[in-house]
């Protein structure tokens, strides 16, 4: 069941506020910090299977996974939502929700994993680049973008032309490839961010990409059954 089935018809802003604030940054039921203790779950797991990992700081792995849960939200709601003006306004909306709600740091990290993003689009399931022709096409489609953005809206400030090349980043960017090359990716910016990338073993790497795949699952889920108001 979609997070917002019971509400059949909502703005792009009333959506994505309502998993911001219930799924990520205020997810308190009965006294309890639910988001949190998610987080504790993931943290543990990779413990599990690499001990090296119960080095990192809790506190830095939420702020990291929180920055993470957002972009792969992104990255959802422009697969749910097809028109570029709806992935467009999400992206707007969420920075300045990062920044009226004090936390615009994450929209900082959001940026490591949206580059993230954006390199898998144009990389092989070995990790090496695709040939030249195949990088210039999946260029051209987000350098398109953008342009038919600046030229519509002359003026713009620098944070919005900012948000827009965040949606073009995602252009082309499948987590669903048989390859996981997006998972993947993204697993090794976090595990590089949290500084154990060269530490960890096959599983523990295997579980953040695990992880990664889940919160994407999650987020697609919640807008499952969003109705956009025209």
């Amino acid at each position: 069941m979609g997070l917002f089935k019971r509400k059949p018809k909502t703005s792009i802003e009333d959506a994505c506020r309502q998993f911001y604030d219930f799924q990520i940054f205020h997810a308190v039921i009965a006294g309890e910090d639910v988001s949190k203790g998610i987080l504790d779950t993931m943290f543990d797991s990779v413990v599990e299977a690499d001990q090296s990992f119960a080095k990192i700081e809790r506190t830095l792995f939420y702020q990291e996974m929180c920055a993470l849960r957002l972009e792969l939200f992104g990255l959802a709601w422009g697969h749910k939502f097809k028109q570029e003006k709806f992935a467009i306004q999400q992206s707007i909306f969420t920075r300045h929700y990062l920044d009226e709600s004090g936390k615009l740091e994450m929209w900082a990290i959001m940026g490591e994993y949206n580059q993230a993003v954006a390199d898998s689009v144009t990389l092989k399931a070995t990790g090496e680049r695709m040939e030249d022709w195949q990088v210039v096409q999946a260029n051209k489609a987000k350098v398109d973008m953008f342009d038919k953005w600046t030229e519509a809206n002359k003026g713009a400030t620098t944070e919005l032309d900012n948000c827009v090349a965040r949606v073009a980043n995602r252009i082309g960017a499948d987590i669903s490839r048989n390859d996981s090359i997006l998972t993947k990716r993204l697993a090794a910016r976090l595990a590089d961010r949290l500084g154990c990338d060269v530490n960890l073993n096959t599983e523990a790497i295997f579980r953040l990409s695990a992880l990664v795949y889940g919160l994407y699952n999650g987020a697609r889920e919640a807008i499952k059954s969003v109705n956009l108001q025209a």
